[in-house]
């Protein structure tokens, strides 16, 4: 069996992209991409106890982003906020890439944290709602609600992107769950 040590190296090596693409997608942001990556991967590996294998490890830490994320944005919502208002009016950069890209990036950092995660997990990731639920701990009634609720804000606002909800709660794989000794993923 790999020591923890060993086992952080080749996830960071292997698949630390992955990782950090994966975190981006949550954050819509590379500095806080970074910055959830690097907290995400402290939570996992403070401890002596190593996920068995680059797999578990990879899935560990994955979830371990997903909490991290949702963490973050129950701490902001605590506190008071200034009015950014202008700083969302700045063009993107056009080397980010298409309009429509652009337009599916800020309609989804738009929702709220967990319906986020929740359509992160069901589109990117290919998880059912009942999956999504396993992996974050909740009903899966309370996961379809936030996919419903993500996809009708996504068509109120933004034209759906081809989204539809019933395909967002009904759809995914269920077999991408990985289990980890003491706990799920």
């Amino acid at each position: 069996m790999a020591t923890w040590p060993e086992t952080l190296e080749a996830l960071v090596r292997e698949r630390g992209r992955a990782l950090f693409g994966y975190a981006y997608l949550l954050a819509g942001d590379a500095d806080v991409a970074e910055d959830l990556l690097q907290e995400a991967l402290v939570r996992s590996f403070r401890r002596d106890r190593v996920p068995a294998g680059l797999a578990a490890a990879h899935a560990y830490v994955k979830r371990a982003i997903q909490t991290a994320f949702i963490d973050t944005h129950r701490r902001e919502a605590s506190r008071p906020r200034r009015d950014d208002r202008q700083a969302d009016l700045l063009e993107p950069d056009p080397a980010q890439g298409s309009a429509l890209r652009g337009a599916v990036r800020d309609a989804v950092r738009a929702l709220p944290p967990r319906e986020r995660t929740c359509l992160v997990m069901r589109y990117y990731d290919g998880l059912s709602a009942a999956a999504i639920a396993h992996e974050l701990g909740l009903a899966p009634g309370t996961v379809r609600k936030y996919l419903s609720h993500a996809v009708e804000t996504l068509q109120r606002t933004s034209g759906g992107f081809g989204l539809e909800p019933a395909d967002a709660t009904d759809g995914g794989s269920d077999a991408d769950v990985i289990v980890i000794e003491g706990g799920s993923r």
